[in-house]
């Protein structure tokens, strides 16, 4: 069965290669969880309290706006306090429960804990108050993809890609469905897609070199895994890459052998 790279794509900004969240599927192409949406860290302004500790008894974040709390979240987050981001989460919803990107961020979180309902649940609530957000859809529907919905993910996938045709996380997951189904010219338009979107993104040449091989296309499969190998940061995927060119390599040789026999 093919090696599929599933990469964390909450956003277009993420990227389709970040290597610390990247698991593989042994058993076929897998869709991908979500990754939490980052922002840079010198956009994160520090707030501050009458009491000493930004934690005391007097919640410095009660009174901040939605956009502020969430900024608060995603620094948790991106600091590796992940309870303390969903605390903050929790409370800015339940001071602005009509802030869809305070859902959206929520629904992620939960659905990279593995908790699917509530995931679905935050991302139904997003989409709704935001309808023609991509990254919302996108998100949801991995959430339905979790159910075996994949009916309705891809109704999301296609309306998000819609709305931005350049979407990367879209097509990355859309491809990753229609290889799932055996659709593989329909997986190639996409992670071709991808790759002419952000070349520098390592992640859909290693996917479409598994398209490319269930083709039979080895030549080009080859030639997309070894530019993998050229632009990936993930010492283990590389280490994955170069085994799989070895035993394509080792294929070829026994089918060439058997046929001088």
């Amino acid at each position: 069965m093919a090696i599929f790279i599933a990469v964390g794509l909450g956003s277009c900004e993420a990227g389709p290669d970040s290597p610390a969240t990247n698991k593989i599927s042994t058993d076929g192409p897998v869709v991908q969880p979500v990754s939490q949406p980052a922002i840079p860290q010198s956009t994160v302004k520090q707030t501050s309290s009458k009491r000493s500790g930004a934690h005391s008894r007097r919640d410095p974040h009660a009174q901040l706006t939605p956009d502020k709390q969430l900024q608060v979240a995603l620094q948790h987050l991106a600091e590796g306090r992940t309870q303390l981001a969903m605390n903050t989460l929790n409370q800015a919803i339940g001071n602005y429960p009509d802030s869809a990107e305070l859902y959206g961020v929520r629904g992620s979180l939960f659905l990279e804990q593995g908790s699917s309902a509530a995931a679905l649940a935050d991302l139904n609530r997003a989409v709704e108050l935001a309808p023609h957000n991509p990254a919302f859809l996108n998100n949801r529907a991995q959430a339905f993809r979790r159910f075996e919905r994949t009916k309705e993910a891809l109704a999301d996938l296609d309306h998000a890609i819609e709305l931005d045709s350049h979407f990367v996380a879209a097509r990355f997951n859309r491809g990753t469905i229609a290889f799932n189904a055996g659709k593989y010219s329909q997986a190639m338009t996409d992670f071709d897609a991808c790759v002419a979107a952000d070349p520098q993104s390592a992640a859909p040449y290693f996917n479409r070199a598994s398209v490319h091989d269930a083709m039979g296309h080895r030549e080009l499969a080859i030639a997309d895994l070894n530019r993998f190998l050229e632009i990936a940061d993930s010492e283990q995927w590389k280490n994955v890459a170069k085994a799989l060119l070895l035993k394509w390599e080792n294929t070829d040789n026994s089918a060439a052998k058997s046929d001088q026999s």
